[in-house]
């Protein structure tokens, strides 16, 4: 199957569901988010409940979701009383919309650092051109958190994390590497790719974000 690789969406929820609908073809593409899908918008908890959805209707191997940062925050941060400003906002939209935070945090932490075939990874930072340890969640060099240069790979890699210039994806050559996130919580655009399974390009497509994720 294809892969509809999905940028940072951060709480956007109403973009992320008009890009789904709009480009997602459940009989011919493998649908993942690499992480970042909670915080700075206004609407995370929203995103929780429709990728579960989403999960609970096609089945994690066909719906993907990677961890981001902000998902390893939460993490780290949870709990009954989280310290971070922007945990303790999401735990209150948790609840508001009727989730449970631990479930929440038990889901994040269920969550891989990274999905990849013979010819395609694709992780939240990207592997850095320098260090090791990469799939750490401890590293702050690793795929949570790289804001460096990436290592040429083989394989073709996909990456969130650092907004792009120019509000679209955009490739590296010298890397192999397609950098995704484009600001969709900035009012920009929620951006996504879509790669056939030998990792070429097939698709670019970008969803303005809509008026009721303007918070």
């Amino acid at each position: 199957m294809n892969l509809l690789i999905i940028g940072d969406v951060h709480g956007c929820s109403h973009t992320l569901k008009k890009l789904v609908k709009e480009h997602w073809n459940p009989q011919g593409d493998i649908l993942i988010q690499l992480g970042d899908l909670v915080n700075k918008g206004p609407n995370s908890a929203g995103c929780i409940k429709y990728w579960q959805k989403l999960e609970g209707k096609y089945g994690t191997k066909q719906v993907v979701m990677l961890r981001g940062n902000h998902e390893q925050s939460f993490i780290t941060d949870g709990g009954d009383q989280p310290k971070l400003q922007e945990n303790i906002k999401l735990r209150k939209s948790v609840i508001r919309k009727g989730l449970n935070p631990e479930a929440v945090r038990n889901w994040f932490t269920s969550l891989p650092l990274s999905w990849e075939n013979s010819n395609v990874l694709i992780t939240h930072a990207g592997i850095a051109a320098k260090g090791k340890d990469w799939l750490s969640e401890f590293n702050k060099n690793g795929v949570l958190y790289n804001k460096g240069p990436l290592l040429p790979l083989d394989k073709v890699q996909v990456k969130g994390h650092s907004i792009v210039a120019g509000d679209k994806p955009v490739f590296v050559p010298r890397e192999n590497a397609w950098y995704i996130d484009t600001g969709a919580w900035t009012k920009k655009y929620l951006s996504a790719i879509r790669l056939s399974p030998k990792g070429e390009l097939m698709d670019v497509i970008r969803v303005k974000t809509q008026t009721k994720d303007k918070s």
